[in-house]
């Protein structure tokens, strides 16, 4: 807490926004702002798309829906600069897109065909992008 305020105070909401109808028939796994700004965020969905969103100026919007993926999406992140985001798919695939304007930049499937779970990049080296995939026999 800052000071002597309070709980409510230091959390002063001006109001809830729902901006996620597009996934109403699958779970949303994931919802992440963007690196350094309060007004853009994405959320991936086991529909097999990500939604990026803006939250100011104006009303929440969907600004698009990234699709592409023939699984669900369990995980993605954004990369530093905001400019690309990774994701990882139950179709055993990896992608890079650009958010500006919805393109994949690239497909990299899994050697093994393998689920993919969760995906990060390297925080000093965003051409490094880590994933892992979903165990070959399930764990005792």
């Amino acid at each position: 807490m800052a000071g002597d305020t309070t709980l409510s105070e230091n959390y002063a909401f001006a109001g809830v926004y729902h901006v996620f109808d597009q996934h109403t028939d699958s779970a949303v796994p994931k919802v992440q702002f963007a690196h350094d700004d309060r007004h853009l965020l994405a959320c991936c969905s086991l529909d097999g798309t990500i939604s990026v969103c803006r939250l100011a100026p104006g009303p929440p919007a969907v600004l698009r829906v990234l699709r592409g993926h023939g699984g669900g999406v369990a995980d993605f992140a954004w990369s530093l600069s905001n400019d690309v985001l990774v994701s990882a798919s139950l179709d055993g695939t990896l992608r890079l897109w650009a958010p500006a304007d919805g393109r994949c930049i690239r497909r990299v499937p899994d050697p093994d065909g393998a689920a993919l779970l969760c995906c990060a990049f390297q925080p000093l080296n965003n051409n490094l992008t880590v994933v892992s995939d979903a165990p070959a026999t399930p764990f005792p």
